[in-house]
């Protein structure tokens, strides 16, 4: 990454701010049901400072900056999620909508524009955190505006789920159902060939 802030470090604290809002809908969540989420996660991982990227980073090191941000905010979604599992197993189907829910409400936010699914697959990975930008975690196999394929290269995300002893499974389940909820509302559905391959076609 350059030396210099410019659009694409501002895109990555984006999506590292979109999570970081999830965060936080799983820290009510756990007062919901009598656990300290927060505290919890900022005695182990640090707080979160919201503040113009540009007064709080490094500018000596963009790039270990931006991938500590992006290690605390994994960290803390495996942890709230695999707590709220341990605690309250039952939990699970409300977890499934709040995910469903919030690829919902961006599709909303999208609906204005013409959209296909090339722009789709541009608000995923615009919205959804997938390591930094040089671990190009996905690959696109085949796009036109009613249907694109995509594939997972590598999991960036199941170290976070291993140090906080949770099960990495969960994180794609939720993905799944973000994704149906983001889709869905726009007109097209989600098709999964196999666990690291994506489609999305229109709907007829």
């Amino acid at each position: 990454m350059s030396a210099f802030l410019g659009p694409i470090h501002y895109w990555l604290y984006n999506k590292i701010e979109r999570q970081q809002q999830l965060v936080e809908e799983l820290f009510s969540l756990g007062k919901e049901q009598g656990v300290d989420l927060e505290a919890e996660c900022q005695a182990l991982y640090g707080s979160f400072d919201k503040k113009p990227l540009e007064e709080m980073i490094d500018h000596y090191n963009i790039h270990g900056w931006l991938q500590e941000r992006v290690s605390q905010v994994e960290y803390q979604y495996a942890y709230c999620i695999s707590k709220l599992i341990k605690i309250h197993s039952d939990i699970y189907q409300t977890l499934i909508a709040i995910h469903k829910s919030n690829g919902a409400k961006l599709a909303l936010m999208l609906k204005d524009e013409n959209t296909n699914a090339i722009g789709i697959f541009k608000a995923v990975s615009d919205n959804l955190l997938d390591g930094m930008p040089c671990d190009h975690a996905n690959r696109l196999l085949e796009q036109s505006e009613d249907e694109l394929i995509w594939q997972r290269e590598l999991c960036v995300h199941s170290s976070y789920w291993n140090e906080v002893g949770g099960d990495v499974k969960l994180y794609y389940e939720l993905r799944d159902a973000w994704l149906t909820g983001l889709v869905g509302e726009l007109g097209f559905s989600l098709e999964r060939p196999d666990e690291s391959t994506y489609c999305i076609k229109r709907l007829a």
